[in-house]
């Protein structure tokens, strides 16, 4: 039985994010280590941020937004307020120059971190969105929904068999325009609850199972995913 402890971060996203401001913190450090003239330590990291700020230019990128740096906001603000104090500029502008580079990091931070999720937390296994489904329960979302129970026993013996597959949702939810709502057989008349995705992989994930109890549609945070099984998961119903 797989069994999984639900974390609501991504654990991926969170430890880039931590190795991301260690690195900056430690560049700092190093840059004051090699300084002649020394600035006060707050100084120098009060300058680094400043220098962050840029005039990026945005383009989408491995599903996220990339803003690429083109001209060095901060650096001109630190450069224009030295400007007025003799010698400020020499001892503070590495630091300046390091705010202005830290965006480049900030670029490969999650494109890193979408690489490694994507390598830890494969979206075409099932068992990234489902891994502890021992208090599962099926519900009825729709008046052509039989009575019909989670069968426990079956999904766990079908659970490698579970492969996704391509879908039309067009194709899904189209009805005849003269059928009334509550006549209309719907293709996913149950919810899967009680479950929880892969132990720090952050995915918020709402569980829809096929009329025959064979598919399994899978609503996340990116996109749909649809897997499919050549046995039922549900049990009752007119199989009884």
């Amino acid at each position: 039985m797989q069994v999984s402890l639900n974390f609501p971060v991504d654990m991926i996203e969170a430890a880039v994010t931590i190795l991301t401001w260690g690195l900056i913190l430690y560049l700092i450090y190093y840059l004051y280590q090699k300084s002649e003239a020394k600035p006060k330590i707050w100084k120098a990291c009060v300058t680094t941020f400043v220098g962050i700020f840029t005039f990026n230019f945005s383009f989408p990128m491995f599903q996220t937004v990339i803003d690429l740096p083109i001209l060095p906001l901060g650096v001109w603000i630190l450069l224009w307020y030295a400007s007025s104090r003799k010698g400020a500029w020499d001892k503070y502008r590495r630091f300046a120059w390091l705010g202005f580079f830290t965006n480049f990091i900030f670029i490969i931070a999650p494109i890193l971190t979408i690489l490694l999720h994507h390598a830890v937390y494969p979206k075409s296994n099932l068992s990234t969105y489902i891994a502890d489904y021992d208090n599962a329960a099926m519900i009825q979302l729709h008046p052509s929904a039989e009575d019909v129970q989670f069968d426990l026993e079956s999904f766990e013996s079908l659970f490698p068999s579970f492969v996704e597959e391509p879908f039309n949702s067009i194709d899904w939810y189209h009805h005849p325009i003269d059928v009334e709502p509550h006549e209309r057989v719907e293709q996913f008349p149950y919810q899967l609850s009680g479950t929880s995705s892969k132990w720090g992989s952050g995915m918020p994930t709402l569980i829809y199972v096929e009329k025959d109890g064979k598919g399994i549609l899978i609503d996340s945070s990116d996109r749909q995913h649809y897997f499919r099984s050549e046995e039922t998961i549900l049990k009752g119903g007119n199989d009884e």
